[in-house]
């Protein structure tokens, strides 16, 4: 599909949020992690992987047809403990990615979109219980994986249109405020922790952030899917985004997880395209918006 053609869908999207529903959104690859349990308890879990794949790849989570550009993404869960009857803890990994564009044709490379460990899920799964999507019942198993769906989506449609995301992520923030009411709150309420699924949803539904999700949707639709172009106008343009997200970092809120969060999914992306800048000292301002990953600049900048 053509890119013009995605974002036309990101626009009905946001116009046609109650019409009627069409193919599913998401080609989700799950895979489960049980050697740090005993081996009676993952009998139990033999098709925890089927189930839960099974559940994000057929749910549906908007109201519009994808044209069949199905998002790509992965969860990758570590089952860490038993804690009760049919009750686990565990970590999980969430990836996605989308194409990228050159001349407005897709070609075959990606560019990731999202990249983060969560590392506090607690849920109670009965084998052979049918897994269902219930806006109305709270249930730390599916509700965890439709938190995780539309950040994903939302993210996704942003990478293309400015606020084409904003009711998914609204979605994902109710999510949160009506888990934090349960036995399993804790998890879903506002947290001191490096990551927290509360902050990254309400940061991405909080108009205050709006110059992050402005710099996320420049980044992709002006600056990786024009690198086939012009490409030291493309990398102005990358440039400029992520010094407008660093700066969030600087003046807003030091402990921003939308900021963390970009940069811990982009800063290799970032290294290797400013590899053909026209000025290698921009390897030196990269890791003064990203110190953190300041041994990726330095391991890509041009000797």
């Amino acid at each position: 599909m053509m890119r013009s053609g995605y974002t036309s869908i990101c626009a009905a999207i946001i116009l046609f949020a109650a019409a009627p529903s069409l193919g599913q959104e998401l080609q989700c690859d799950v895979t489960v992690k049980t050697e740090a349990i005993s081996s009676a308890v993952r009998d139990y879990l033999k098709d925890f992987e089927a189930d839960v794949e099974r559940y994000i790849n057929s749910t549906r989570f908007t109201n519009e047809d994808m044209l069949g550009e199905k998002i790509v993404c992965n969860i990758d869960i570590f089952f860490k403990a038993q804690t009760g009857e049919n009750r686990y803890q565990v970590q999980a990994f969430i990836g996605s990615q989308r194409p990228v564009y050159v001349n407005d044709e897709r070609t075959e490379q990606a560019t990731p979109v999202l990249r983060l460990l969560d590392e506090k899920w607690e849920f109670i799964y009965i084998p052979g219980q049918r897994m269902r999507q219930d806006d109305f019942v709270f249930d730390p198993l599916t509700d965890f994986l439709d938190f995780y769906a539309y950040l994903i989506i939302g993210l996704d449609l942003e990478s293309y249109t400015l606020n084409a995301g904003a009711a998914y992520f609204q979605k994902a923030f109710s999510i949160c405020q009506q888990g934090a009411s349960t036995s399993f709150g804790g998890e879903w309420q506002q947290q001191l922790s490096a990551y927290s699924r509360y902050a990254i949803a309400e940061e991405l539904s909080n108009p205050k952030y709006a110059v992050i999700k402005e710099a996320f949707t420049a980044y992709h639709f002006d600056g990786i899917d024009n690198l086939g172009g012009d490409q030291q106008q493309a990398l102005n343009v990358m440039l400029n985004s992520i010094e407008k997200i660093y700066r969030v970092r600087r003046t807003l809120n030091p402990l921003s997880v939308l900021v963390k969060q970009f940069f811990n999914t982009k800063n290799r992306e970032i290294a290797d395209a400013f590899k053909t800048y026209h000025d290698p000292r921009v390897f030196e301002k990269l890791g003064e918006f990203d110190p953190e990953h300041l041994s990726v600049y330095r391991e890509h900048q041009p000797n």
